[in-house]
Formats: structure tokens, sequence, C-alpha cells
């Protein structure tokens, strides 16, 4: 069997859940991963299953966001470099 080259949402965030318990913090329902999926929060492709186009999300976007979760950093439409300028006189 083929190594996968993407994850659905589901799969996302059973590994991030995973790796909030192991870490004793709280986890997230995977529906909140799919809503930051179909809000462009988290990168996604369009491929085509089964007939079906549906989203998912790359190996390497996966880690990315896996491992900035962890880090403390939250998803956001407005970039950090954005959000601090607003702050600025």
């Amino acid at each position: 069997m083929p190594t996968p080259t993407t994850l659905t949402g589901y799969q996302l965030a059973d590994v991030l859940n995973r790796k909030l318990t192991d870490r004793g913090l709280k986890t997230i329902p995977s529906q909140m991963v799919y809503n930051y999926i179909r809000k462009g929060y988290i990168a996604s492709v369009e491929v085509v299953e089964k007939g079906k186009t549906v989203r998912r999300v790359e190996l390497d976007v996966a880690r990315e966001y896996i491992k900035s979760y962890l880090a403390g950093e939250r998803p956001s439409k407005v970039g950090k470099a954005e959000l601090m300028a607003l702050f600025e006189d």
C-alpha cells in the first residue's frame, strides 16, 4: 500500500489530539479542523476520491500546522506582522 501524501481533516485532528493528550493538554474536535480547512486557515488541496472532489491537507502542511498549534500559535487570516502593525503608532 503506498504511503499517503495527504490527510483528511479527521486524520489531522487525530494526530494532533494524540500529541495534545501526550502533553496532558485539552483535545480539539475534528470539526474544528474541517472548519479551519474550509475557511482557509489550514491550506488544502482538492483531490478526486471515488468520483468526488474533496479537500485534503498535504503532509508538510499538516506537520507545520501541528508544530505551530503545539507552540501555542492559532490560525488566523491576519498575519502576525499585520496584527502587530495595528498596535504601532
